[in-house]
């Protein structure tokens, strides 16, 4: 049996059709080359080359045996192409999802640079509610989830990366849009737009106004924050939500103001334990924190985060 620098020797030799040259093409020396060429003709029990007159003139033995090892190294060279595309991310689809507010506002970012990185990869991107997160990493329907809060599944893995914060959205003729700060006390009085005490917003904004020492007396419960936003522009009252849905593009009549003491929104990406990490899974998480670190603060009544 041959071996690997065998191959490479005889082929080399096959290829430039002298010794000298397959020397230069491989960097050794001619001598060496030419014992090497030896060894390998006692070995395989034929001769490769005909020597006439300092030629090299191949043997029939030789060109059959060189059109295997040529199909040999095209399979080599597919091989580096496959390589190749899995490390430029091609051939896979990414699967993310998002909760809503993430979704509209700092996901389409990380996406943007994630494909910059592998301009091969396909994207599936979904936005979860609360509901739908667990099963959909558990039951290995996406990759990664980017949500406001934790999954809570002993297959899959949830590590907090950032932060939000509550803002309160107001009608841009409202007797508090001028404000740069605001409490909830301030907000007393008001047709207050809100979540439910059981979801991640609503428990925050419920930890807000125990902080205070206030009452929240809700006129309308959503689900959805963006609901929440349109509803204020439309005049129902004032809404308090998170900084990711002050960063989306809305309507001139909507201004959102700062509280003095704003809830935290935590942020979280989370994979499935039992699915190992690709190259592509650890930029995007990488990606993720940086984003999500380096997020410019407010600037004045507009909301950026």
């Amino acid at each position: 049996m041959l071996t690997i620098r065998q191959i490479e020797i005889f082929r080399a030799v096959m290829i430039t059709k002298t010794v000298s040259g397959a020397a230069r093409m491989l960097g050794t020396s001619q001598p060496g080359l030419s014992r090497m060429l030896g060894h390998m003709e006692d070995k395989l029990h034929f001769r490769l080359f005909d020597r006439t007159r300092g030629r090299l003139v191949p043997t029939t033995e030789a060109r059959v045996l060189f059109e295997e090892i040529e199909q040999i190294y095209k399979g080599f060279s597919d091989l580096e192409h496959v390589v190749r595309r899995l490390a430029k991310g091609e051939d896979r689809t990414f699967r993310v999802g998002a909760s809503p507010s993430l979704g509209h506002s700092v996901v389409p970012q990380m996406l943007s640079r994630l494909t910059t990185n592998y301009p091969g990869l396909t994207i599936q991107f979904d936005i979860l509610s609360v509901e739908q997160a667990d099963d959909w990493l558990a039951l290995q329907r996406g990759d990664y989830a980017l949500t406001v809060f934790p999954i809570d599944h002993p297959n899959v893995l949830s590590s907090r990366i950032g932060n939000g914060r509550m803002v309160c959205a107001v009608p841009t003729g409202h007797r508090l849009a001028d404000r740069e700060r605001i409490t909830v006390a301030d907000l007393k009085g008001e047709r207050i737009q809100s979540f439910r005490e059981d979801t991640p917003h609503g428990r925050i904004i419920a930890r807000m106004y125990a902080d205070a020492a206030e009452e929240l007396e809700v006129s309308t419960y959503i689900r959805f924050a963006e609901t929440a936003v349109a509803f204020v522009a439309q005049g129902m009252g004032v809404a308090l939500v998170d900084s990711f849905t002050a960063m989306q593009p809305h309507a001139d009549t909507v201004r959102f103001l700062e509280f003095e003491s704003p809830g935290l929104l935590p942020v979280y990406v989370s994979r499935n334990l039992d699915v190992a990490r690709t190259l592509v899974g650890e930029t995007f998480e990488e990606i993720a924190r940086n984003i999500l670190m380096n997020l410019p603060r407010v600037i004045a009544h507009n909301i950026t985060l």
